[in-house]
């Protein structure tokens, strides 16, 4: 298993063009890592979420697109878990569909508890997951949050309050 402060992919990366993208990648992919994992869950998925964003962000990197890398790259690995996450529900409802009648079995039953804060992450909604991620593990400012997410710093506060709450919950129901 691999750890969620690094990722078991190479360090260094080969490009034909010397366009200083090697440089990104060997600077931020340990952070954009870390982040996919605790979105997701998993050091796995996160590895390949990771990899995907790296590989899309390259084109937008040679335009002269990206302008400030790790908050691109962040937002980048936002859209990649949620497009995931959009894909599995649809799955999940054909699956569905198919057995007609036969019942899914919750994502508590599907998920490996490994680490209680990490199953408590993935319990909270969304919204409040990746805000909570983002203030407190990658210890962003709460504006700089709202502009990573598009939403204003109330916003960022509410969530920001709503999902430590419910972590704090979910923890301590954990503990007893």
């Amino acid at each position: 298993m691999s750890s969620l402060i690094e990722p078991s992919m190479p360090a260094v990366v080969t490009l034909h063009v010397d366009d200083g993208y090697g440089e990104v990648f060997a600077q931020h992919r340990v952070a954009v890592f870390r982040f996919a994992a605790m979105l997701c869950g998993s050091d796995e998925v996160a590895e390949e979420i990771t990899a995907e964003v790296f590989a899309r962000v390259l084109p937008k990197w040679r335009k002269d697109l990206v302008l400030e890398p790790l908050p691109y790259l962040r937002r980048a690995v936002l859209n990649e878990v949620r497009s995931r996450w959009r894909r599995r529900v649809h799955e999940r409802r054909a699956a569905a569909r198919a057995r007609r009648g036969e019942e899914l079995r919750s994502d508590a039953d599907r998920v490996e508890l490994r680490e209680p804060l990490l199953t408590a992450l993935n319990l909270l909604p969304f919204r409040q997951r990746t805000v909570v991620v983002l203030r407190y593990v990658e210890d962003m400012s709460e504006s700089d949050v709202g502009r990573c997410l598009g939403m204003a710093p109330g916003t960022v506060k509410s969530q920001s309050s709503r999902g430590l709450a419910t972590l704090r919950t979910l923890m301590m129901e954990e503990d007893r």
